[in-house]
């Protein structure tokens, strides 16, 4: 997938020049290195008025660490409403990881990071041989923890917004089945193929036991129905499919990260060098 293939106000142009104006700012020494399209339109079921996730990479200079005050670990542009002199592109959220912090992520094999290397599309890529390694390193140590992580991402948002024990939080929405049911998909996914799938129908048709047209519904509901909450007869699918993927899950095993962390080292040091 490519940027070209999503439906986006913007071009790929237009948010690398974004990316440049809010990382490359004047008077710091942060150069953008990598950027994809993440969140929900990576995963198949983003609406007309859903916000553009850019996540990517950045680098500081190497001695900037040692010293007392040491580099932002991140930028976000946007995150937590309009960002002040980026009102152009106010439905467009950044957050770039410095190399350090991207490394560790790597090294525990976070989801979202994971999801980033193999799934997103670009719009900015100034390191494709080291990129197109990365991809190898972390496809030779899957599965590792990453389904450990989706199995973790699927209970948290099911225990925080879909117990209707639990009235604080309580958000029996399409886009929040959506999240539950991609991340027990994605678990037993990661698993099985020891490889990386973001797109929930993707997943529901390669997964035993998924269910696309339950996806295709679900998808449907949340873009063309306005409304906060899905039908009786939906919502019932729906849990019944989240349980038998829940149920499908075996004891997972203990994660392997021998030489992985090695590994992400020596690639950091590439990309800095």
């Amino acid at each position: 997938m490519t940027v070209a293939d999503l439906d986006l106000a913007y071009s790929a142009e237009e948010i690398r020049a974004f990316v440049e104006d809010a990382v490359a700012r004047e008077g710091t020494r942060r150069q953008p290195r990598f950027y994809a399209v993440t969140g929900s339109h990576v995963y198949g079921f983003d609406s007309p008025g859903s916000d553009i996730d850019v996540r990517g990479v950045h680098l500081v200079p190497a001695e900037e660490y040692a010293y007392l005050r040491t580099p932002a670990e991140e930028v976000t542009v946007n995150m937590d409403g309009t960002t002040a002199g980026f009102e152009q592109y106010a439905d467009v959220d950044l957050r770039s990881y410095e190399l350090r912090k991207f490394g560790s992520l790597l090294a525990k094999a976070n989801y979202n990071v994971v999801e980033l290397v193999f799934e997103a599309p670009t719009v900015m890529n100034g390191i494709p041989l080291e990129m197109d390694a990365l991809q190898e390193l972390v496809r030779d140590h899957l599965p590792m923890n990453v389904p450990h992580a989706y199995l973790g991402m699927a209970k948290s948002n099911y225990y925080k917004h879909l117990d209707p024990e639990k009235a604080q939080g309580y958000d029996p929405a399409p886009k929040t089945f959506l999240y539950v049911y991609r991340g027990l998909l994605g678990a037993q996914y990661v698993l099985h193929e020891e490889d990386v799938a973001a797109d929930v129908r993707e997943l529901a048709a390669a997964v035993d036991g998924g269910d696309p047209a339950l996806v295709d519904d679900l998808i449907t509901h949340k873009r063309e129905v306005d409304e906060s909450s899905v039908p009786d007869a939906l919502e019932q699918r729906v849990r019944e499919a989240i349980l038998q993927q829940f149920n499908a899950i075996d004891p997972l095993p203990e994660p392997d990260k021998s030489g992985y962390r090695e590994a992400i080292d020596d690639w950091m040091r590439k990309v800095r060098n």
